[in-house]
């Protein structure tokens, strides 16, 4: 609803490009009540902010420690402090375990490092995979990262350090030593990260990848990365240095790239003057088109690329997903005479950049309809499933 109706557009679009970067799997156990305050409270605030203040909230969140098994890593050979209590209270909760009660215990707890955090905030949150980075400084990032961890639900379920479960060694990352200082530690690399050239590079050619080209040229990389040293990572000033690019407005970037399945939902949408509800059905017809909100098991979140979205099976079923947004059509009434309907559609919908193609195949479907209800729907869904259309 939000994406559709907001008058702020490009907070919306980059809630969207920051939740995918920064991808959470709904469907992994707890994330399914985690997400919604991950959405909500770390991403959506800050998705204009700062690069540097984003990354450290992601860390914090208990949807991304749960996701990528942070909550689960302790340096090896650790444990937590078991309470006092003295045998009289002992006895009346039944906490008297017998040796199997203590081995099934010692059991669940977590054993030892987990990377899978360490690596994807290095490949895919900031450095990229081509970022310089080995194996070591994977395990150095998992070792200054133990002890991040979440409350129990039933105690709010946030964020939670526990010192016990902090590797407490010396570690080196990108030839950067790390000494150990607690919570402090984990928060200090990622500042480190955030800043580095590798991180600049990546990010800035994923945001030129998401607004120019899905092949961004160089120039408009170069413009982004400078931006971010003056600025120290200002997400608002790298968007703007984009925008001011030469490359953001060359013949060769305009219209180029294709929308994603939610893209396409939401244009079409505020295109035809469909009035969004609370329902599920919007966000079950970007699901049918092959991107289920938020359901992406893949930390690299979903693609960017019209390779991945265009094929003959996902424009057919654009074109069923137009004519049934057509349906519901307010901003075309009907309109007698098909070419003053084409035209009509055309300014309204496409502003003006309707291809002789695409308007003649539509006057051509709609040349039997003699009811103008019917021409209208028809033509509205053809121009929204059409190939002019698919364009961002």
């Amino acid at each position: 609803m939000r994406a559709a109706l907001s008058e702020r557009q490009l907070r919306e679009v980059m809630v969207d490009f920051w939740t995918n970067h920064f991808n959470v799997f709904v469907g992994k156990g707890a994330d399914r009540f985690l997400l919604p305050s991950y959405i909500e409270e770390t991403i959506r605030p800050r998705a204009l902010g700062n690069f540097e203040d984003l990354l450290v909230a992601t860390a914090k969140s208990p949807a991304m420690l749960f996701y990528l098994d942070n909550a689960q890593s302790v340096a090896p050979g650790s444990s937590p402090p078991r309470p006092i209590m003295s045998p009289f209270r002992r006895r009346r909760f039944g906490m008297n375990e017998t040796n199997e009660e203590r081995q099934q215990r010692q059991r669940r707890q977590p054993t030892g490092i987990n990377e899978n955090y360490a690596r994807e905030l290095l490949e895919l949150h900031t450095l990229g995979v081509d970022g310089g980075y080995t194996q070591q400084d994977v395990i150095n990032v998992a070792r200054i990262f133990t002890g991040w961890s979440i409350e129990r639900p039933e105690r709010g379920a946030g964020f939670l350090y526990h010192d016990w479960a902090h590797d407490q060694g010396d570690k080196v990352v990108l030839g950067q030593k790390f000494q150990s200082d607690g919570e402090d530690e984990g928060v200090r690399l990622l500042k480190f990260l955030a800043n580095e050239h590798a991180t600049m590079h990546h990010v800035s050619a994923k945001l030129c990848a998401r607004f120019v080209a899905d092949e961004p040229p160089d120039g408009c990389i170069d413009a982004a990365v400078a931006a971010w040293q003056r600025s120290r990572g200002d997400i608002r000033t790298v968007l703007r240095a984009i925008f001011t690019s030469p490359d953001f407005w060359s013949a060769q970037a305009v219209r180029s790239k294709v929308k994603t399945p939610f893209e396409f939902v939401v244009s079409a949408v505020r295109a035809a003057g469909v009035e969004p509800d609370d329902t599920p059905r919007l966000a079950q017809l970007v699901a049918r088109l092959g991107e289920p909100l938020y359901q992406q098991p893949a930390p690299t979140g979903y693609a960017e690329t019209e390779e991945h979205w265009v094929n003959s099976g996902a424009l057919l079923a654009r074109m069923n997903a137009a004519l049934v947004i057509a349906k519901e059509c307010s901003s075309i009434s009907g309109i007698d005479d098909h070419a003053q309907l084409v035209d009509t559609i055309d300014r309204k919908l496409l502003g003006g950049t309707m291809s002789a193609h695409t308007r003649s195949v539509i006057l051509e479907q709609i040349a039997d309809l003699t009811d103008p209800e019917q021409a209208r729907v028809m033509a509205v869904g053809l121009a929204l499933g059409g190939p002019d259309f698919q364009k961002q």
